[in-house]
């Protein structure tokens, strides 16, 4: 799979060149930069000797990150990510009200009940037969 991954990227970059092509250059956009970078950590962990060295094992991890070529692919999905991220602003603002909200509404319970459920009184707990269950009672 990664010789087809970086058969697909040269081909790129023979097709729109590397970096000094213009705008349409291969490096120029993000998500190829993304694909480079797949792409060049797995070439770097097939190389010989690569389990001794630490940081090109850590590499390898990148590999984690294949499934996002195919959003470079889809149009549609492209466009869901990306409105995606442009809303996490806005949804971190709705999560800083609710928080808020649910803080006073732990101030509100806090101050209503006074610490009315502090103990369980169960005296008048009757048990299954009907009579009065034995409770032992721990008072701290």
């Amino acid at each position: 799979m990664t010789t087809i991954f970086a058969l697909e990227m040269l081909t790129k970059i023979m097709a729109v060149g590397f970096l000094f092509n213009g705008a349409t250059s291969y490096i120029r956009n993000g998500w190829n930069i993304l694909d480079f970078i797949i792409v060049m950590s797995s070439v770097a962990g097939m190389l010989p000797g690569v389990e001794k060295i630490s940081f090109l094992k850590a590499l390898r991890m990148l590999r984690i990150l294949r499934p996002l070529r195919l959003i470079s692919r889809n149009k549609g999905l492209k466009l869901s990510i990306m409105s995606l991220i442009a809303s996490i602003p806005d949804i971190l603002n709705l999560m800083l009200i609710v928080f808020f909200f649910l803080f006073m509404m732990g101030i509100l319970g806090t101050t209503l009940f006074c610490g009315k459920f502090y103990r369980c009184h169960t005296e008048d707990m009757i048990s299954e037969e009907g009579n009065k269950q034995m409770i032992y009672r721990n008072d701290y």
